[in-house]
């Protein structure tokens, strides 16, 4: 099957199924975005921003008894515990810049390292690896591990190169182009 490209000419089967990757891979982007917006929603919400539930949200410190998980938990539960209001509005300002990024595809690349990056941090901090592993009833590894991987995922499928604002912003990015996804085009073009 072929498709008819803008300059009436019939395009490469190979061309169509190039898009139609790309073109998928902007849909599980954009429905990822609009996952991130929901948990940033969350952390706009009274409880969280002001800080009243941040303590809670990183006390798993006690449970854990591995010096080095143990240090790296405390670390960040003394972090929040200094400034919980602050440390909970640049949650919620990351998470809604990651949510944004996303949806819009701007700065893909940058996006999906930094998602990763954090969804790291909340996986180690915030759920503590979903330690101890030898707990009666536990059934799976905490949720932030999956965004891992899916930002990762997304950034290998170069999921921003279509339906993003990436294609306009990447001329004018000259050296920071790479934070960017590459154009569909130059995708496309060595496709072939």
């Amino acid at each position: 099957m072929t498709s008819i490209t803008a300059a009436g000419a019939a395009a490469p089967p190979a061309t169509d199924a190039v898009l139609r990757r790309l073109h998928g891979a902007a849909v599980v982007r954009i429905t990822f975005g609009l996952l991130w917006a929901v948990d940033a929603s969350f952390k706009w919400l009274p409880g969280f921003i002001h800080g009243q539930t941040v303590t809670k949200e990183l006390g798993k410190a006690a449970t854990i008894h591995a010096p080095v998980l143990h240090q790296w938990i405390a670390l960040w539960h003394g972090i929040a515990d200094a400034q919980p209001g602050l440390f909970a509005v640049g949650t919620a300002l990351t998470e809604t810049c990651i949510a944004l990024g996303l949806i819009f595809g701007v700065l893909s690349n940058l996006v999906f390292i930094g998602s990763a990056i954090f969804s790291f941090g909340i996986w180690s901090a915030a759920e503590a690896f979903h330690l101890p592993w030898t707990k009666d009833g536990i059934t799976d590894l905490g949720p932030s591990v999956a965004y891992i991987f899916a930002s990762l995922a997304l950034l290998h499928a170069s999921a921003g190169a279509t339906w993003s604002l990436d294609s306009r912003l990447r001329p004018a990015l000259g050296r920071f182009a790479p934070l960017s996804s590459p154009d569909a085009a130059a995708l496309v073009a060595s496709a072939r």
